[in-house]
């Protein structure tokens, strides 16, 4: 059989067929609904390629119950028939799986090129690259997206993706009018806000931002909630800029955290605004304290696991603002132990950055920041690989720049203020940062 998008499908029911066509729709476009898979699935478990669409729908959470759910349905396909794509997209969501997330992006990469037609495997690939660091990764997903772009003119999801890439690369012209097309093409696009909101905050058109994002909000509301969390939060960066503290705490309890809190996206969406409150030198009236608490209650049996460095970063921070000093111990032990592995993530990003980033986010949360800045002194310049995208690696280059200036070596941060704001219309928060 053949799904929406003119793909052979190992499948010999139409409604089998049906319910992957409206898993890959729902993840493209970030809606809500994808765990219905997880009912399709169990009705026709002979079909393959609902059982990589289920193992995929765990990976993306990021967590070892989520993994070990995942390992089912790819343990599942072995007694399965599968077509070459189907055992393509396998041996690919196995090796993410694995957590060889190199390797999973060159597999993906590989799918799209024989099958450019598989745009969920581009999708799965956009977040192989955030877990390899978006921003170290973007010329290459740029160039993925590049590859595809003529048979996607149209297409909202893929110009959302092209966006955002576009942005990552350091073309916020390109990825701006590309973000439009997507948003003309079809207004219910989180993913396309998304990218358009990374190019407006990067260019300090803080205003025109704000505003873009709260008309979007009602929409927002209806996609899914990963996605609604991290528009969210960028957002409340967009009043953070203006150092509007009461603005960004608004949007957090409302619209970030408390909802669905042992989902990683909230989770750290939570904790990278609290950390940039608490840097922007703005007075809080100590209202995260709490916050803070309830935060560590739900992160610190996670802190235990290692999927990539720019999470535990954010963990050992709320353990040590929370007071909870047992669990950071736990944390970073965890931590030096995965950078002593022998495996390639190992190599690539735990030992020789990962590993010090983490340490460094630990000792600002505990209020070392002369020690801080000396842990990432030599590790800045590699600091995109931990993951995330570029928004959210400037939490890092500001706690740098904190760290620098609670040292004492004003020349130092003053040279590196001025490196991380070229080109951008100066804000309330930098004004702020800059002292």
């Amino acid at each position: 059989m053949k799904d929406a998008r003119g793909l052979d499908v190992t499948a010999d029911q139409a409604d089998a067929v049906a319910a992957a066509d409206d898993f890959a729709a729902r993840l493209l476009r970030l809606d809500q609904g994808v765990e219905a898979m997880l009912d399709a699935v169990k009705s026709w478990p002979q079909t393959a390629i609902l059982q990589l669409y289920a193992a995929a729908f765990w990976l993306y959470g990021q967590t070892g119950d989520a993994v070990a759910n995942a390992a089912v349905h790819l343990k599942a396909c072995a007694a399965l028939a599968m077509n070459e794509r189907e055992r393509a997209l396998h041996r690919a969501l196995t090796l993410w799986h694995g957590n060889d997330n190199l390797r999973a992006v060159e597999a993906m990469e590989a799918i799209t090129q024989e099958w450019p037609h598989d745009l969920l495997s581009a999708k799965f690939a956009e977040f192989l690259y955030y877990i390899l660091g978006q921003q170290h990764m973007g010329e290459r997903f740029r160039a993925h997206m590049a590859r595809l772009a003529p048979l996607y003119r149209d297409d909202a999801d893929f110009l959302a993706m092209a966006a955002f890439a576009s942005e990552l690369s350091g073309d916020y012209a390109g990825g701006e009018a590309t973000a439009e097309r997507a948003l003309a093409v079809a207004a219910r696009n989180p993913w396309a806000q998304h990218a358009l909101s990374h190019v407006l905050i990067r260019q300090g058109r803080v205003a025109e931002g704000r505003a873009r994002l709260e008309a979007f909000m009602p929409l927002l509301k209806t996609c899914g909630r990963p996605i609604h969390s991290h528009d969210a939060w960028h957002l409340a960066l967009l009043y953070l800029e203006e150092l509007d503290v009461a603005g960004a705490m608004r949007v957090l309890h409302d619209q970030i955290w408390g909802f669905t809190p042992d989902l990683v996206v909230e989770q750290l969406d939570a904790i990278a605004l609290l950390w940039r409150i608490e840097m922007s030198g703005a007075s809080n009236d100590g209202r995260t304290d709490a916050t803070w608490a309830a935060i560590a209650d739900h992160i610190a049996p996670r802190a235990l696991e290692c999927f990539m460095p720019f999470m535990n970063a954010h963990y050992v921070y709320a353990l040590a603002r929370a007071g909870r000093g047992d669990a950071l111990a736990a944390a970073l032990a965890g931590v030096c132990a995965r950078s002593e592995e022998k495996d390639e993530e190992a190599r690539r990003v735990w030992a020789p950055v990962g590993r010090t980033v983490v340490e460094a986010a630990a000792a600002f949360g505990l209020g070392e920041r002369a020690r801080a800045a000396a842990l990432l002194d030599p590790v800045m310049a590699q600091m995109t690989a931990i993951g995330g995208s570029d928004a959210q690696d400037d939490l890092f280059r500001q706690t740098y720049l904190r760290s620098l200036q609670a040292a004492g070596r004003h020349a130092d941060a003053s040279a590196y203020f001025a490196a991380i704001t070229a080109g951008k219309t100066p804000t309330p928060l930098d004004r702020a940062l800059a002292n």
